[in-house]
């Protein structure tokens, strides 16, 4: 665990109650690079609907001179708040702008930037953006992002806070999340899901006098704790406001919600979705989702102060989806290749890559562990090594990630024989969160993301890119698939379960080189005593060191 772990409850509490005191006394405040702060205000004007009617924001000056400009969000009665995260050291200046009888308009402030004290590497390094190459993520300072994201559709209502069915964890939510981050998890995926068939619209809004207003007491109560504790393990929350149908004739209300989310959440390491699945699956209605959803994600790149990452989470189709990918606010594809809807083919990814090749790429929902797959041959339990099988393959071919994902947490099975709708279709095997926790699955692609950190995935390249044609003859034994560091002094070999094939290849740099195997299953490494001979740049793949999933990489010994 991270050594500046404390419970979110406390920690953001007791920020927020020392910036509140210090706003009233006028005293300096402080603030640790990139960790939230927030500011309390009262209105002196009574608002019949504070959330439609108060125009309340605050623009910080950093001592660079940059600006970054954040809503106020009502919570409750006349009290106004502003979340603020400073990006830079030293002295921040900051000023109020609202309406004329607030009582606030003008006030001004000083907050002074000290060092992050913590070791959690989304407040040492920054948040995230994408590299200038377009291939994959980085740090504010540019340190490398490798994305490993694990998937709780329902993190915000449904997944206990104060309950728990497992022997080992005392809380639900928390024993979830405290598990991922000791794995080495740094992405949640999560939505809101804000849509009525979820209950979800009665959770964020109530009616007031003034009309609909946000829930404040739901909030306060359940969604800030949830939010904060993520943050505070130092998890980037990868966030969706609701499922592709909310948006039909309801554009302006997931507006309104996406403005609400980024004043009060929009200070904490986050990554916008947009919406699960965002064109939905209907041809009568898919060109309306994709258009409705635009005018919300543009809504957001207006509204958002620090530039954070947007993306959608895709329908699965075969080619893979493609819309957005050359608008602006579209930052990287979070893909779906499904739970053997389709058959998961490397092809696909190398049709994909060909196309967009310049945006990050991540698998975004393949093969949850124990899930009921939908192949056409009869449905089977997804294994381990099947999701192994599409991660490696991924990132093999030009991914910087994955989001792993496990019946009974996705779907939230808290007991067995619990039924719905959901179970038919992906739980035959009756599997619930408690379970679902424990799989291996999940263990292994901490070792993924170890591996690929250690061997610098950020400077490797695809080998031998092709057209994305299949090869026709199925007794064909497929290549293992590499990747090759740009200064051709290093590679990074994939050989699936089923890989027998040696190949020739080209790319590396002459010379010697070591040879490391790394078995996906165990975490394992063993270092080969012999050394391989690149020639003139050719080299041959060696046989894998043995039956199963292995990775090989070989460096370059330098004389």
């Amino acid at each position: 665990m991270a050594k500046d772990r404390i419970p979110a409850e406390g920690m953001q509490d007791k920020k927020k109650m020392q910036a509140e005191s210090k706003l009233r006394t006028g005293t300096k405040m402080h603030a640790e690079k990139w960790r939230q702060i927030i500011l309390e205000f009262t209105s002196d004007i009574t608002y019949e609907n504070p959330f439609l009617e108060a125009e309340i924001a605050a623009v910080f000056t950093a001592p660079s001179g940059r600006r970054i400009q954040r809503e106020a969000y009502w919570d409750g009665g006349n009290t106004f708040k502003i979340s603020f995260a400073p990006t830079e050291l030293g002295l921040w200046k900051f000023h109020i702008l609202a309406g004329e009888g607030t009582g606030l308009n003008g006030r001004i402030g000083e907050i002074e930037c000290i060092d992050y004290s913590g070791d959690l590497a989304i407040y040492r390094h920054g948040f995230l953006k994408v590299h200038p190459s377009g291939r994959y993520f980085i740090y504010d300072d540019g340190a490398p992002f490798f994305w490993l994201g694990d998937t709780h559709w329902e993190f915000a209502y449904n997944e206990r806070w104060d309950w728990s069915n497992h022997p080992g964890m005392d809380s639900m939510f928390k024993g979830m999340a405290d598990r991922r981050a000791a794995q080495g998890y740094n992405v949640y995926q999560t939505n809101l899901r804000s849509d009525s068939t979820m209950g979800g619209d009665s959770r964020y809004w109530t009616e007031g006098e003034g009309g609909k207003l946000p829930n404040v007491e739901f909030y306060q109560q359940e969604l800030d704790r949830r939010m904060y504790y993520l943050a505070d393990l130092g998890i980037v929350n990868a966030l969706g406001l609701s499922w592709f149908m909310s948006v039909i004739n309801n554009i302006e209300g997931q507006k309104q919600l996406a403005r609400y989310i980024i004043a009060r959440y929009g200070a904490l390491p986050v990554i916008w979705t947009l919406a699960g699945e965002v064109a939905g699956y209907s041809p009568e209605t898919r060109s309306l989702c994709i258009d409705s959803w635009r005018e919300v994600a543009k809504y957001i790149e207006q509204l958002d102060g620090y530039g954070t990452l947007q993306t959608a989470h895709y329908t699965n189709e075969r080619p893979f989806a493609d819309y957005y990918q050359d608008e602006d606010w579209f930052d990287f594809t979070l893909n779906q290749a499904g739970h053997g809807d389709y058959v998961v083919s490397q092809y696909d990814y190398r049709d994909f890559f060909k196309r967009h090749p310049n945006k990050p790429f991540i698998e975004g929902e393949c093969f949850y562990e124990f899930c009921s797959t939908l192949e056409e041959n009869g449905t089977r339990m997804c294994t381990a090594d099947m999701l192994r099988r599409v991660a490696y393959i991924s990132i093999q071919l030009g991914g910087c990630g994955y989001t792993y994902g496990a019946q009974g947490i996705w779907d939230n099975v808290l007991e067995k024989d619990q039924g719905g709708p959901m179970n038919a279709i992906f739980n035959r095997y009756d599997i619930t969160w408690y379970e679902a926790i424990e799989g291996i699955g999940a263990v292994q692609m901490g070792y993924m993301k170890a591996f690929y950190e250690r061997f610098h995935f950020e400077d490797a390249i695809p080998y031998g890119q092709s057209d994305g044609k299949r090869d026709p003859n199925p007794f064909t034994q497929q290549s293992p698939l590499a990747r090759i560091s740009e200064n051709q002094d290093r590679a990074i070999i994939y050989y699936g379960d089923s890989i027998t094939r040696v190949a020739n290849m080209m790319g590396l740099k002459k010379g010697m080189y070591q040879t490391t195997w790394f078995n996906p299953r165990t975490g394992e490494y063993f270092t080969d005593p012999g050394q391989l001979i690149a020639v003139d740049g050719e080299w041959e793949a060696p046989a894998k060191k043995d039956t199963g999933d292995w990775l090989l990489v070989l460096e370059k010994i330098n004389a």
